[in-house]
């Protein structure tokens, strides 16, 4: 009798510290400043589509956010909550943390079962050459530039021998934003130099949202909300900035780009690219859109303005279908398991 009685109390005791977990758990973004209709409502939790399993011809990208050096008694209520119940426990920055010893897991497991870790840049090259994708290789980046990133992921990343992209806010180096600590240019900086970490860029300072009807969506899709943020002598300004930078863009052309229809879009992903190189010495050529999503006609923007290619979030391998170098990721959480990430590779290659 006492032990069947101690289940439910062992039960309702747990939903109570799960229901405190989810009640401790702040999701409410930083106000942007006077313009009420903007939000810089940084990462919610989308409806992500489930690790593709084994099968697909191509290299998967995956996509790490935060890191955390170890599992404190509350964190792990909160993912137990999330993983066994569904419960929405985890806040924003939790569900995209993956701790110090699983991304460990992460880079041995690659190591032990001979999956090699490539860059962007290695895979682009085979699809433009029209070679096969090998059947046991990966690709690794980073988003946002959270601190943990130099703290826990840098260290393990020069441990194991293998680099990783890392997308950098260029507006927000060096700041507290929406509940990150976002690394300093001098420690990116330190880490690109190590040859580990690729500098790569995730806009200037696109990561908002706006309000569209009853929705909230990327500013950049929203072009015309962006009108204005630089007045004609900051545009020139700009545009010398990207010619001192990027001498091998002849002529006014960086002039009349920047003038033209592409617009204050154009104007964003110029302004980092261009702080990148002046503050790293790193010319980015990859582009990681906010949120995860763009849209052909701003890839080929992106591409106008010097990125070599874009990542999204679309659920897809990098296969030699991709000659547009408009490439999808797979996204890690805190609730990927470490069965889901090995049924990314066919059986053969694990």
């Amino acid at each position: 009798m006492r032990a069947r009685h101690g289940i439910p109390v062992l039960a309702a005791a747990c939903g109570a510290l799960l229901m405190l977990a989810v009640a401790g758990c702040s999701s409410e973004p930083e106000s942007p400043g006077a313009d009420a209709a903007m939000t810089s409502q940084h990462l919610d939790p989308p409806d992500l589509a489930p690790l593709l399993t084994g099968g697909e011809q191509g290299v998967p990208v995956l996509c790490y956010h935060y890191f955390r050096r170890d599992f404190a008694p509350g964190y792990m209520v909160r993912v137990v909550g999330a993983l066994l119940f569904g419960m929405p426990s985890l806040g924003d920055r939790e569900f995209w943390t993956t701790p110090h010893a699983e991304f460990e897991r992460h880079l041995a497991w690659f190591r032990d079962t001979g999956i090699r870790v490539m860059t962007l840049d290695e895979v682009a090259t085979l699809a433009a050459a029209g070679r096969p994708m090998p059947a046991r290789a990966v690709v690794l980046t980073i988003d946002d530039a959270d601190r943990s990133v130099y703290a826990i992921a840098w260290p393990l990343l020069r441990k194991y021998g293998v680099k990783a992209h890392l997308f950098v806010p260029t507006a927000k180096v060096g700041t507290d934003w929406s509940g990150l600590d976002v690394c300093r240019w001098d420690e990116l900086k330190q880490m690109a130099d190590s040859g580990a970490i690729l500098l790569e860029s995730h806009g200037h300072d696109l990561h908002f949202k706006v309000r569209s009807g009853d929705a909230l969506e990327p500013v950049f899709w929203h072009a015309d909300e962006l009108r204005g943020r630089r007045d004609a002598a900051a545009r020139d300004s700009l545009a010398a900035a990207w010619e001192r930078c990027e001498p091998a863009v002849a002529g006014d052309a960086p002039r009349r780009r920047l003038a033209g229809a592409q617009g204050p879009v154009a104007d964003d992903l110029v302004a980092s690219r261009v702080a990148l190189i002046e503050h790293t010495g790193c010319a980015p050529r990859w582009l990681a859109w906010p949120y995860g999503f763009a849209s052909g006609r701003l890839d080929s923007l992106a591409h106008a303005v010097g990125f070599a290619g874009t990542v999204s979030l679309k659920p897809r391998v990098f296969s030699a279908a991709d000659s547009t170098l408009s490439v999808g990721r797979l996204a890690l959480t805190a609730k990927t398991t470490m069965d889901e990430l090995g049924a990314v590779w066919p059986a053969a290659a694990r």
